[in-house]
């Protein structure tokens, strides 16, 4: 996990346009929350999963993906890139889940993956807190 929290660091420095693009959503959350997985808002977990090729089409910018556990097999590939990523367990991947085709391999053992991601549709908040800006219950939130 640590190299997961190193990776975070370096994307503010390496990738500062695309991590301030993700903190400009993260920065605003509703009752000024702190996203635990800044500059994303999502944290998925999916527990002994073989995907299928998919885009992610509702993904923001980027998204990071760390396989975890006792496995073997289970590569990150991403179709046109010709990647195939043998990722181990706490290794991370960085990517545009919505541009880029995706999908996991045949694995043996078990296997999860935590999937750091912002779904695009938190541009309308960041616009206009999804219509409640002037919603005078809802300042107290926002």
């Amino acid at each position: 996990m640590s190299q997961a929290l190193c990776c975070l660091s370096q994307m503010e420095t390496c990738l500062q346009e695309e991590f301030e693009l993700l903190m400009e959503v993260a920065s605003v959350l509703p009752g000024n929350c702190s996203s635990p997985v800044a500059p994303f808002i999502s944290l998925v977990v999916n527990i002994n999963v073989r995907t299928k090729a998919h885009r992610d089409s509702l993904d923001r910018h980027l998204c990071l993906v760390i396989p975890i556990g006792r496995f073997e097999g289970g590569a990150l590939c991403l179709l046109e890139n010709g990647l195939v990523l043998e990722l181990r367990s706490g290794d991370v991947a960085l990517f545009r889940s919505s541009e880029v085709t995706h999908f996991n391999l045949d694995y043996k053992g078990l296997r999860a993956s935590l999937v750091l991601q912002t779904d695009k549709e938190f541009a309308a908040w960041v616009r206009n807190h999804n219509g409640w800006v002037d919603n005078t219950t809802m300042r107290s939130f926002i």
